[in-house]
């Protein structure tokens, strides 16, 4: 027992070291730190090259005294953009008080220049003239619309009336949209208004906004058309490569991206103009393993009344794969002969980390031996996405620094984990030692008999 303690020992010292920059590959600079507490950072391209896990397990921040201070990845983020209110014309839809909408019929009129609207009715002749809505006209625009804005003279302090939005594309057959009720009341200095009416998105060229009781009709000031939100793509890093055609089959290419990038779009950019295609999509971590397929596209470049029509960037789910196989039908025409060009895009993570102890800091990256040590954002981050949340200064990195070199990087046996397994093994059989003596020493007779 005295002679395994020097060895525990020493393999306890080993899990307890701190680690130190010399333990990774490589490591950036990272600059614009000042007197924040929290700093975000774009995780650069050097290091998907030279990680050495595509979860990037092995990316530490260490402070200029070459302390590690924690860093959590900032969630990647759905961007939005909400457009502005469009202007919409509109035009006041009179006829017997006592007609329903259906009663109308509706006819458009451009007259010198100038858009008119005509309203012929079929409800019973003789009856008083009235407001029974409006016809307005969202011909011109090509986005769907998600509601109206509207504004209105009143001549009371207080209104409340039900109204009904349909939509319909040739002024006779109409589909409903919502039935909404717009408010505006006062009491004393206190107002509250209900002036927008919203929908699911729909395109139509024409909107009837009615009223369910014709006397609640209000005159209109203007009608505002409001688009709905638009996904906005993140900014994302490219990357080009030439694939290079494989001798072993034809209409096959191969490449390889050089890095634990995190893919999610791929562009092709064929050799030849008027060429239409087929391709099948495969990737691979290792050259030992099997393809997997990824996806199957028709890619195409074509000219058209003077200007090129090339197929749009091809989304895949995230693959941090390093080969690629494309694989073209090879009876479909193929490619034609010149080079095959390949973007490869990803949006880039952003770490958050403090700045904890003295600068310079850096961050470094490629350590096959490394753990996640990452926190989580909320643990890093107090009060995130919160009024309270503070503020996140921004920071860049520069330009790569060599540590350990690109050894560190490759995986390589665990002398840490396999000394420590060989220490439990050892505490085992040294146990199962010392139960054997110990029956030995209880049962003297059972020793005797042998």
């Amino acid at each position: 027992m005295k002679r395994l303690w020097p060895a525990l020992l020493w393999l306890a010292s080993i899990a307890a070291a701190a680690e130190s920059p010399r333990d990774y590959a490589y490591a950036v600079p990272v600059e614009g730190v000042a007197s924040d507490a929290l700093y975000r950072v774009a995780v650069p391209r050097v290091v998907y090259e030279s990680a050495a896990f595509a979860d990037l397990r092995d990316l530490r921040v260490f402070n200029g005294a070459d302390e590690v201070v924690p860093h959590a990845f900032r969630p990647l983020e759905r961007l939005s953009r909400k457009s502005a209110p469009v202007e919409l014309p509109y035009f006041p839809l009179r006829g017997p008080r006592g007609a329903r909408p259906d009663d109308l019929d509706l006819r458009l009129e451009k007259t010198a220049g100038r858009l008119s609207l005509k309203v012929t009715s079929r409800a019973a002749p003789g009856e008083r003239q009235a407001l029974l809505g409006y016809l307005i006209d969202a011909s011109a625009l090509k986005d769907p619309l998600s509601g109206l804005d509207l504004d209105w003279n009143l001549t009371g302090d207080s209104y409340v009336g039900a109204v009904r939005v349909e939509a319909g594309d040739d002024l006779k057959h109409w589909v409903a949209l919502s039935a909404d009720t717009l408010v505006s009341l006062s009491h004393g200095t206190r107002r509250l208004e209900r002036k927008t009416i919203e929908f699911r998105p729909h395109r139509a060229k024409y909107l009837r906004l009615t009223w369910t009781d014709p006397a609640r009709a209000v005159k209109m000031k203007s009608v505002l058309g409001l688009l709905p939100e638009h996904a906005v793509q993140p900014e994302r890093e490219w990357k080009e490569i030439a694939a290079q055609p494989d001798a072993g089959r034809r209409g096959d290419y191969r490449l390889e991206v050089g890095g634990l990038f995190p893919l999610d779009r791929l562009a092709l950019r064929l050799p030849q103009e008027n060429t239409v295609a087929p391709v099948q999509i495969y990737s691979r971590a290792r050259p030992a393993d099997e393809w997997t397929s990824v996806t199957r596209v028709i890619v195409y470049r074509l000219r058209q009344d003077g200007r090129e029509i090339a197929s749009p960037d091809i989304a895949i789910a995230m693959n941090s794969h390093r080969h690629w196989l494309l694989r073209v039908d090879p009876e479909s025409g193929g490619i034609g002969s010149g080079t095959l060009i390949v973007r490869a895009g990803w949006t880039p993570r952003e770490i958050v980390f403090t700045a904890r102890g003295p600068g310079p800091f850096r961050m470094a990256y490629g350590n096959a031996r490394a753990r996640a040590n990452a926190l989580a954002i909320e643990a890093l981050v107090p009060g995130w996405r919160t009024d309270s949340e503070p503020k996140l200064a921004p920071a860049a990195t520069g330009a790569p620094q060599e540590l350990a070199g690109a050894a560190a990087a490759r995986q390589r046996l665990d002398l840490k984990k396999w000394s420590l397994w060989g220490a439990l093994l050892a505490g085992v059989a040294l146990l199962a030692w010392m139960a054997w003596r110990l029956w030995r020493q209880m049962n003297p007779a059972a020793g005797d008999r042998r």
